[in-house]
C-alpha cells in the first residue's frame, strides 16, 4: 500500500506525463498543416522561382531558397512560403540560364499547383 506522499507524487508524475503527451500530440498536428507547394513539370531544373500578382512585375522572393539545394528538379515539389491564395504570374529561371514566364497561375494556400512546359511563354532560350 502506498503512503499519502507516494500517492501524491504518483499523481503529479501522471499529470505531468499526460500534459507532455498532449503537448507533443498537438505540436505534431500543428506541423502537419498542409503547405502550399509548386510541382515542377516543365521538364527542366528551376534554379529561381518567383511569383508576382497577375499582370504586374512585383516579383516576390526566390522560392527556390526554400529548398535544401536551392533548386527544384523536374517532377519535384517545392514548398512555397508567404504567398496568399490568388492568381499570379511566375518567372522561372533554369539551370541552363534560360528564363520563362507562366501567366495567371492559380495558387491556393495549402494546395499543390503545377506549371507544365506547354504553359511557358516568352522564354529567353528554347525549352
Amino acid at each position: 500500500m502506498l503512503g499519502k506522499r507516494a500517492k501524491s507524487s504518483t499523481r503529479a508524475i501522471l499529470a505531468i506525463s499526460s500534459f507532455a503527451c498532449a503537448a507533443v500530440f498537438f505540436a505534431a498536428f500543428a506541423h502537419a498543416a498542409p503547405r502550399t507547394k509548386f510541382w515542377n513539370i516543365t521538364g527542366d531544373t528551376v534554379v529561381k522561382f518567383e511569383l508576382a500578382p497577375a499582370g504586374t512585375t512585383n516579383w516576390g522572393p526566390d522560392q527556390c531558397k526554400n529548398d535544401s539545394d536551392d533548386s527544384v528538379d523536374d517532377d519535384e515539389r517545392l514548398t512555397i512560403k508567404d504567398v496568399a491564395t490568388g492568381t499570379y504570374d511566375a518567372r522561372l529561371s533554369y539551370k541552363d540560364g534560360g528564363i520563362c514566364f507562366a501567366k495567371s497561375v492559380k495558387v491556393v494556400e495549402g494546395k499543390i499547383f503545377s506549371i507544365e512546359k506547354k504553359e511557358l511563354i516568352d522564354c529567353t532560350k528554347p525549352r
